[in-house]
């Protein structure tokens, strides 16, 4: 099933959310929002999305991400 976030009305609080190539446009951030802790990976550093998150990445998600599983593997 996909849902889409925000003004579609799905509302999530998750205690993480990973956001993985979300821009953060604020209708979307609406349907994230009471989330604990948001960590974000996006190729643009100026993406609205790192204004909202705790922990943010530069970086192209189909490298970092490949990356990030293998460290966290060890």
């Amino acid at each position: 099933m996909t849902a889409i976030l925000g003004v579609s009305g799905v509302m999530i609080k998750p205690e993480l959310y990973i956001a993985m190539g979300i821009s953060g446009q604020i209708q979307h951030m609406v349907g994230v929002n009471g989330t604990q802790t948001i960590i974000a990976i996006n190729k643009d550093k100026n993406a609205p999305i790192f204004q909202y998150c705790d922990y943010g990445m530069v970086g192209d998600i189909y490298k970092v991400v490949p990356a990030l599983i293998t460290a966290f593997k060890r």
